[in-house]
């Protein structure tokens, strides 16, 4: 790894919410961010500013190397900062196509790139910052063209911890990549009981992987600090079908140290899996488990089928573990079924959207060859 106080050069894209729902003190507050976040830069790492609002996306600043120059033109632009009319949601998909495609079109690129969506958490195009334990610093992903590209989205006037500090702990985070492009290799050891990987899952997105034998899942940037849970999905033979023995499953990672851009290599771990004798049904710790699989599950096989526009089905698959939770009556089910509510919700909110794209379509029906 790279020695302490060192950190990578990055390319930072701020999107910036100046909606009329940002007027006020939200605006006040996305101005000190601002300050601080240029403050929070040097000279080897680069900044632009995208801002948008009910008219339109905007870039205001390309790229530009945060020297002292460079942050005092940042900061005036960000002092220049005004509302405009419109609710921002309408456009903060297309914001954050501009963010990317700064990113895409660079000719010297930094190791690390990110794109910080600020605005006051009415809505932020479906990106979601993760609030788990087990999630700390870590942003939401979205992928434009053949880019990955982490997006940290922070809100203004939401309930619970102040916006300052709220924004000063994604700062600290996006600052702190201490792997880039962190990859697993996992399959069955040689010499293990017979048994084959279908699936892997990112806990609350979509399928890692989807095949069996020996594969390997992307992890992506990992922060300071931060832990990622992984849903492993297998099927094993019956212990009278040549299933006996000891099974274990291999994990090997490799990923790339920020600074020095050096590919590096951990220890391979083998992980024993359990006999279904060794686990007891009725253990709270395989409820939750068994609990986390099914959200999981659905969730991401949901969000694959939205993308082939197959909403009904989507709809359907989340009801289906959404009956299937409530038969649990342990804490775990009640905190899968209140993320399962808000994935349908979220899942209904763009069908209507899309109905009412398509009405306003209809009704326009047959006007193209009208004379006025």
């Amino acid at each position: 790894m790279s020695e302490p106080g060192r950190r990578a050069a990055i390319d930072l894209v701020t999107v910036l919410d100046v909606s009329g729902s940002m007027s006020g003190a939200k605006l006040h507050m996305l101005q000190r961010a601002m300050r601080l976040l240029i403050a929070s830069l040097g000279p080897a790492d680069r900044l632009s500013v995208v801002a948008f609002s009910g008219a339109a996306a905007k870039r205001l600043l390309p790229l530009r190397r945060m020297s002292p120059a460079g942050q005092r033109l940042a900061r005036r632009l960000v002092d220049r900062l005004a509302c405009g009319g419109g609710d921002g949601g309408n456009c903060v998909n297309e914001a954050l196509r501009k963010a990317a495609r700064v990113l895409e079109d660079r000719r010297h690129r930094n190791p690390v790139a990110s794109i910080v969506l600020l605005s006051d958490g009415q809505e932020e195009g479906g990106v979601r910052s993760s609030n788990s334990a087990n999630n700390r610093s870590r942003p939401s992903s979205t992928r434009f063209a053949h880019l990955e590209i982490p997006v940290h989205a922070s809100g203004f006037g939401k309930r619970g911890e102040p916006a300052e500090d709220a924004f000063a702990r994604c700062v600290g985070g996006l600052l702190s990549v201490v792997a880039q492009d962190v990859r697993l290799q996992i399959g069955f050891a040689p010499g293990s009981a017979p048994g084959e990987i279908t699936a892997v899952y990112a806990c609350g997105g979509l399928p890692a992987l989807v095949g069996g034998g020996s594969s390997a899942v992307r992890i992506g940037d990992l922060y300071a600090e931060e832990e990622r849970e992984l849903l492993l999905e297998m099927t094993v033979p019956r212990t009278g079908c040549g299933g006996g023995g000891l099974r274990l499953v291999s994990v090997r990672c490799w990923f790339r140290d920020p600074a020095t851009q050096e590919l590096l290599y951990c220890r391979d771990r083998s992980l024993v899996v359990p006999t279904a004798r060794a686990v007891r049904s009725s253990d709270p710790k395989i409820e939750r488990l068994r609990n986390l699989f099914v959200t999981t599950r659905a969730t991401a096989e949901s969000r694959r089928l939205v993308e082939h526009g197959e909403y009904a089905t989507a709809l359907q698959l989340l009801s289906s573990a959404r009956a299937l939770l409530m038969q649990s009556s342990s804490v775990s089910a009640n905190e899968s079924l209140r993320g399962l509510e808000a994935e349908m919700a979220e899942r209904l909110a763009k069908v209507a959207i899309m109905r009412k794209s398509m009405n306003r379509v209809s009704d326009l029906h047959g006007f193209e060859n009208a004379r006025f």
